[in-house]
């Protein structure tokens, strides 16, 4: 198992390279955005992007989803290569037809979310950059697939470069608004297309299997209707707060989001990029529990650091990358969304059992009783108390979602997962955060400087709580005696390739 868990660590930290590049351009470019868009524009930014990701799920079907589950498989071990053209071909045909056919429909689509015509040329840009997005996810699929972690990380850095300075040019230098947005991703993702090609090619046997795509379509399309559910319900908050609210608190709750989905974006996608191939591959591997187990338990460990630093942190980064002073309480949401993510990530090592049962079904029942719940919540507590009730709403949600799928799993597929460690770290993080809040008005130095040291205590209470296991402590003090002197770093780095 430790070698598994060592793997897993590596091709992690390969992937966050990759997203990392991705969650960089949103980053770099707060700063412009918060500065050449008002509220009320980064608000209509922040409607499209939540809108795409729902549009994504109907454009790809889900493929992607069956991909995993199909790729791995020892009786289509002969068709991996015809599996591929035969998800790229449907996926490009049915994008294309989508697209076409709901930009027919851009100014109706632009009066329902913004009550007015004059965005439907955005409705358009947003259209073409999704139908690229879905055929884009097929490619991306198979490099992880097959554990090409550096290939997959240095063509999103392409694809990171592209978009960073296009958008730079289309929104300083031409003065572009929203629409500057998706024109640099548009561009991104053609020149990421281009990049991928030859991987593409080679991996392609020109045959189209239907009797192949029947089965995989029947296993994928119960999780369009989970995806697109899903996104409904991170959406939730932002259409809350448009239609309950104002365009600019949907714009300061979508700086907050965004920051807090640094986590997701970076950490956890990074993470479930490494894992699922090891998941499926571990299938029937005799130990596959206790590993499913600890994946659990460190993984919550580790995004707990980041949950508890962007808590921490996250009223001096706001100031930092957002000029505007109309942005600034955008820092608030930022600790509820964080533990909405990790609740997030909680439900879907969680559904272990239901993937290799191959349940899916059930998925689209959580989801949807999920998003009834929060749409309820919304309706209460948006009017009470504004982009903070949206950011509860989430949290709760995500909460039921993560008991729903977690008790239901275990039911068809039973792990012995270590749900006391996990609770018992949510809870001393939040304690933590509701200590650093009272740092907040003390001068900067002295505020960091304390931040920092209830951050490091984190793992010292666990410990003291009995947190952590005699092998678990060995281990620790193994690497502090491996690591502790700077002068042995790149002999020890040398094991890891």
């Amino acid at each position: 198992m430790l070698n598994n868990l060592k793997a897993t660590i590596k091709t992690t930290v390969i992937y966050s390279f990759g997203n990392l590049s991705t969650k960089l351009v949103g980053l770099v470019l707060i700063p412009l955005f918060t500065s050449h868009l008002t509220t009320y524009e980064y608000g209509i930014y922040g409607i499209l992007e939540g809108v795409s990701q729902i549009i994504v799920a109907f454009f790809g079907l889900g493929l992607y989803n069956a991909f995993y589950r199909w790729y791995w498989d020892k009786n289509y071990a002969d068709k991996k290569k015809s599996m591929f053209f035969t998800i790229l071909c449907t996926v490009a045909i049915l994008s294309t037809i989508l697209t076409l056919l709901f930009s027919q429909f851009s100014s109706y689509i632009s009066v329902f979310l913004f009550d007015k015509p004059e965005y439907s040329f955005l409705i358009k840009f947003m259209l073409i950059n999704t139908g690229f997005e879905a055929l884009l996810i097929i490619p991306s699929t198979l490099l992880r697939l097959q554990q090409r972690a550096i290939h997959y990380s240095s063509t999103y850095l392409v694809k990171f470069v592209i978009n960073l300075v296009f958008s730079i040019y289309f929104i300083k230098y031409l003065n572009h608004k929203v629409d500057g947005i998706f024109e640099a991703q548009i561009i991104g993702n053609i020149i990421y297309f281009l990049v991928l090609l030859r991987f593409i090619i080679k991996n392609i046997d020109f045959k189209f299997d239907s009797s192949l795509l029947k089965g995989m379509l029947k296993y994928s399309i119960p999780l369009i209707f989970s995806s697109v559910i899903g996104v409904l319900l991170s959406m939730t908050d932002r259409f809350a707060l448009k239609f309950l609210s104002s365009l600019s608190d949907v714009g300061i709750y979508s700086l907050g989001f965004k920051l807090a989905n640094t986590i997701k974006v970076f950490i956890v996608a990074s993470i479930n990029m490494a894992i699922w191939p090891i998941i499926f591959k571990m299938m029937d591997s005799p130990d596959n529990k206790r590993y499913y187990s600890k994946l659990m338990t460190y993984t919550s460990f580790f995004i707990l650091f980041f949950v508890i630093g962007f808590s921490f942190f996250g009223k001096e980064i706001i100031k930092v990358l957002a000029h505007q002073t109309d942005y600034w309480d955008a820092y608030k949401v930022i600790p509820v969304i964080s533990f909405s993510i990790l609740f997030g990530m909680l439900k879907d090592i969680s559904a272990i059992g239901l993937h290799f049962t191959k349940k899916t079904k059930i998925f689209a029942l959580f989801i949807f009783y999920t998003l009834i719940i929060d749409i309820g919540l919304n309706l209460i507590l948006v009017p009470l108390f504004g982009i903070m009730g949206a950011a509860f709403s989430t949290c709760v949600a995500q909460i039921v979602l993560f008991f729903f799928t977690y008790y239901n799993s275990q039911k068809l597929y039973f792990i012995p997962y270590e749900l006391k460690k996990i609770f018992s770290m949510i809870l001393v993080s939040i304690v933590l955060i509701v200590l650093a809040t009272f740092t907040n008005d003390l001068y900067l130095p002295i505020r960091l400087f304390l931040k920092v040291v209830l951050l490091f205590i984190f793992p010292i209470i666990l410990y003291f709580l009995g947190f952590y296991e005699e092998v678990e402590i060995d281990r620790i003090r193994k690497i502090w005696i491996e690591w502790r002197n700077p002068l042995k770093w790149k002999n020890n780095l040398k094991r890891f390739n």
